[in-house]
């Protein structure tokens, strides 16, 4: 019934008005700690384009950690709930790319093609990319191999980014997706920039290598809390 409700349009753009005003209120209402800030400003004074790589479960609250005036879009799912989450960041200003990195070469993934060439023009072009490697549907925090192909295709760098929020409520998601409630404290946390992809004998090194750094960064974001 839920779901039904959901799909009508009037309904996805209410809950993203109301949830982008609740994101907002969560960030205005909130301490905010950011670590190894550097690392993201270091990509910036390059004005070079990257792929921001952050957990499926954080991607509520993770379009305000950029902080920044260069452009980037951030991949969405062609999901029904995607729709919202679309239309929400959209109104915390930012633009989407829909679709999904897993399985990107073959055409019958939802667009996953289609979407490929958008990130790969798009990071040509000097726009960011902001992707959850473990979405839309899991494994939880496990990467998947379309970020690392994206990467080699368009030679692009990786900066992981981790987020811990002292407080929260936790769905019953797949990705336990959280919802980050007011008054609290929150923990932005980013990690080393993982040079670009060369060729595809070093994607499963790269990919344990990048799952390694994001669970860490996510761990200490939340211990720091």
């Amino acid at each position: 019934m839920v779901k039904y409700i959901a799909g009508f349009k009037l309904t996805q753009l209410l809950i993203s008005l109301l949830g982008s005003m609740y994101v907002l209120f969560v960030y205005k209402t909130s301490t905010i700690n950011l670590k190894n800030r550097k690392n993201i400003d270091r990509l910036f004074k390059k004005n070079e384009s990257f792929i921001y790589a952050f957990w499926h479960d954080q991607l509520l609250f993770c379009p305000l950690t950029w902080q920044s005036e260069f452009e980037i879009k951030v991949l969405i799912s062609k999901h029904r709930d995607g729709d919202i989450i679309a239309r929400l960041i959209s109104k915390l200003g930012f633009k989407s790319i829909r679709g999904s990195t897993h399985k990107s070469g073959k055409t019958k993934n939802k667009g996953g093609l289609t979407s490929a060439r958008q990130m790969i023009k798009s990071l040509k072009n000097g726009i960011s990319i902001g992707i959850s490697p473990d979405g839309p549907k899991g494994p939880r925090h496990k990467v998947s191999d379309g970020i690392l192909s994206i990467s080699r295709l368009s030679n692009s760098s990786i900066l992981p980014v981790g987020i811990g929020f002292k407080k929260k409520w936790v769905l019953n998601t797949w990705d336990k997706f959280i919802i980050p409630k007011p008054f609290n404290q929150i923990t932005i946390i980013w990690g080393e920039a993982i040079p670009a992809i060369k060729d595809e004998k070093s994607i499963n090194q790269t990919k344990n290598k990048l799952e390694v750094k994001m669970e860490n960064l996510t761990k200490r974001a939340n211990k720091n809390n």
